[in-house]
C-alpha cells in the first residue's frame, strides 16, 4: 500500500477525499492508469489523498471492498473514511480521474 499526503496533517483542517486505486501488477489497464494517477495527483495536490492497493498482495482487503474488476478506483469521504462515495472500474483519462476526485464524474 502506497500513499500520498502527510501523516501528520493538521486535524483542524478539512479532510480531503481519499482515492483508492485497486490494481494488480499484471493488469494492462492498471499499467496504463498508473502514470495518469501520478499526473492527476500532481495537479490536485493536497486536495486529495491517493492510496494504491495491490489486489494480489492484499486479497482480503480487495474482497472486503467487493472489488470485481481491475483497475477499480474508489473515492471515500475524507472526513469519514468508512464512507464510500463512488467507485468506477476500468482505466480513465487524467481529466476523468480529476473529475472523479472532484465528484463531477459521470460515465
Amino acid at each position: 500500500v502506497a500513499t500520498t499526503g502527510s501523516a501528520g496533517d493538521d486535524t483542524s483542517a478539512p479532510h480531503p477525499p481519499i482515492l483508492l486505486d485497486v490494481y494488480a501488477t499484471w493488469c494492462g489497464p492498471c499499467k496504463f492508469l498508473a502514470p495518469l494517477l501520478i499526473e492527476a495527483a500532481e495537479e490536485l495536490g493536497p486536495s486529495v489523498r491517493m492510496i494504491k492497493l495491490d489486489s494480489d498482495k492484499y486479497p482480503r482487503i480487495s474482497s472486503v471492498l467487493k472489488v470485481g474488476g481491475l483497475p477499480t478506483l474508489i473515492r471515500f469521504d475524507g472526513g469519514d473514511v468508512s464512507k464510500e462515495v463512488q467507485r468506477v472500474e476500468g482505466a480513465l483519462t487524467k481529466d476523468q480521474i480529476i473529475d472523479f476526485v472532484n465528484g463531477d464524474f459521470r460515465r
